[in-house]
């Protein structure tokens, strides 16, 4: 069976992923004979990611403080305050600096570990450089993507496998529903589903599924539905 490819493609499913790649590798070091300096380039990329996407974030702020000064010097009341002009704050504790490439490099390396001879698919799905199993790759009527779910805070977590698809058609029904209607069209690989109970202060059950979009087409067969409790917080 063919699979997606292991890394995913947001900035954030990146990171997540990086995490948990740069987490577990060391408990295999010894068994594939990875040096010091190995797990340091998995290490030190892995920060540097991470505080190049927190770098981004203060940036918008800047943006965002940025633009409300100038409106504010532009257009506010006239008072005697004089207002400052707006400072950047970096995140704190910078890491070492990396060179650019983090990915390329990354994948050469989780090469490496896959043509080593102590490798196994299990020590593979734990580290997740193993893609996910869809289906329909040579027929498009057989294409149907797989749909994950995680409830937390009252808010409820969406994955699916996306594979060739440009996206996906997600439909819902909650509580005492009886038809799927339309929740959302989604690109990105994740999704969260936001709305409140539809009962104030009394759990639900929700059920998803989702059909396959290529070209803003719908493709394939619908996914299997997944259920989770949605608990109010």
């Amino acid at each position: 069976m063919k699979t997606t490819t292991y890394l995913p493609n947001g900035d954030k499913e990146k990171e997540t992923w990086m995490n948990n790649f740069d987490g577990k590798l060391p408990g295999y070091a010894t068994k594939f004979g990875l040096t010091k300096d190995q797990l340091a380039i998995v290490h030190n990329d892995r920060l540097a990611f991470s505080y190049g996407l927190l770098e981004v974030e203060a940036s918008k702020t800047f943006e965002h403080n940025c633009v409300t000064f100038k409106d504010d010097i532009r257009n506010g009341v006239e008072t005697n305050l004089v207002s400052d002009f707006p400072v950047f704050v970096p995140p704190d504790n910078p890491p070492l600096a990396v060179a650019p490439g983090i990915f390329r490099r990354t994948g050469r390396f989780v090469t490496t570990l896959k043509a080593n001879a102590a490798f196994t698919d299990a020590i593979g799905e734990d580290l997740g450089i193993i893609g996910a199993d869809y289906q329909g790759k040579d027929n498009i009527e057989d294409y149907q993507t797989k749909l994950t779910v995680k409830q937390s805070g009252g808010t409820v977590q969406l994955k699916y496998v996306k594979g060739d698809l440009d996206g996906i058609k997600l439909e819902s029904k909650r509580g005492t529903e009886t038809d799927f209607t339309l929740l959302d069209k989604i690109t990105q690989t994740t999704f969260t589903d936001k709305r409140p109970v539809l009962v104030a202060g009394v759990p639900e059950v929700r059920q998803y599924r989702a059909w396959c979009i290529i070209k803003d087409e719908i493709v394939g067969q619908v996914s299997d539905v997944v259920s989770v409790t949605v608990t109010p917080v």
